[in-house]
């Protein structure tokens, strides 16, 4: 008699602990539902409150300005000159180029025998000379050889050079727009055979380029 209670008593309890335990399993899920769709509430809330309608995106064409050209690197560099009839009276010096073509590029002054550094320029009449770039003037001197010379800087550590000019009206620290006369050809001593000129030098990080080999190039070419 006494297993039978026992039994009697111990199956209602597995049951009712089962029960208790579905229950359980019952309310957990739906608080885990409520929660969830408490915390996606939430997140929409955060995320609608944190992006700006006037926001672009990280990525895409609009953003890739790291990668873009400024307006100076646009610009294509041109001869120091516009008149017609200049032609070129001696050619730079490449100490890698034709023998014929060096031979057209030596300076002779008082028996001596130098490689010409830029390009003379000359022609019959006065031609006005311009800036081949946008930039600033870093000297103005004169010279009693190679007469009146000035130095301009631009941008990606260019520096040109205009020798031998008049009528100069620039200042140091003056600045200078692509095209802008700067002086107009002119008389110097070591090119006394020409009858108006202009020696023109280009400076790339402080190497010495031959002016022919520049012209029609972009800045961001270089």
């Amino acid at each position: 008699m006494k297993n039978l209670n026992v039994k009697k008593m111990v199956i209602p309890g597995v049951y009712l602990g089962a029960v208790i335990a579905v229950i359980a399993c019952v309310l957990l899920t739906i608080l885990s539902i409520n929660k969830y769709f408490t915390e996606q509430k939430d997140f929409n809330y955060s995320v609608d409150g944190l992006i700006d309608d006037d926001v672009k995106p990280v990525q895409g064409e609009e953003n890739k300005t790291s990668t873009q050209t400024t307006p100076n690197e646009e610009k294509t560099i041109i001869r120091p000159y516009k008149a017609e009839g200049v032609t070129v009276g001696r050619y730079f010096y490449d100490f890698e180029g034709e023998a014929s073509n060096q031979e057209n590029a030596i300076v002779y002054y008082e028996n001596t025998y130098m490689q010409n550094s830029g390009v003379d320029y000359k022609s019959e009449t006065v031609f006005d000379v311009v800036s081949v770039l946008d930039g600033k003037v870093l000297s103005v001197e004169t010279d009693e050889v190679l007469g009146n010379i000035v130095k301009i800087e631009h941008d990606k550590e260019i520096v040109t050079v205009y020798q031998g000019i008049d009528k100069v009206t620039l200042k140091v620290g003056d600045t200078v727009s692509q095209g802008q006369v700067i002086g107009t050809s002119g008389t110097s001593t070591i090119n006394s055979n020409y009858t108006t000129s202009l020696h023109f030098e280009v400076y790339y990080k402080g190497t010495l380029m031959d002016p022919e080999n520049l012209y029609t190039r972009n800045l961001k070419d270089l």
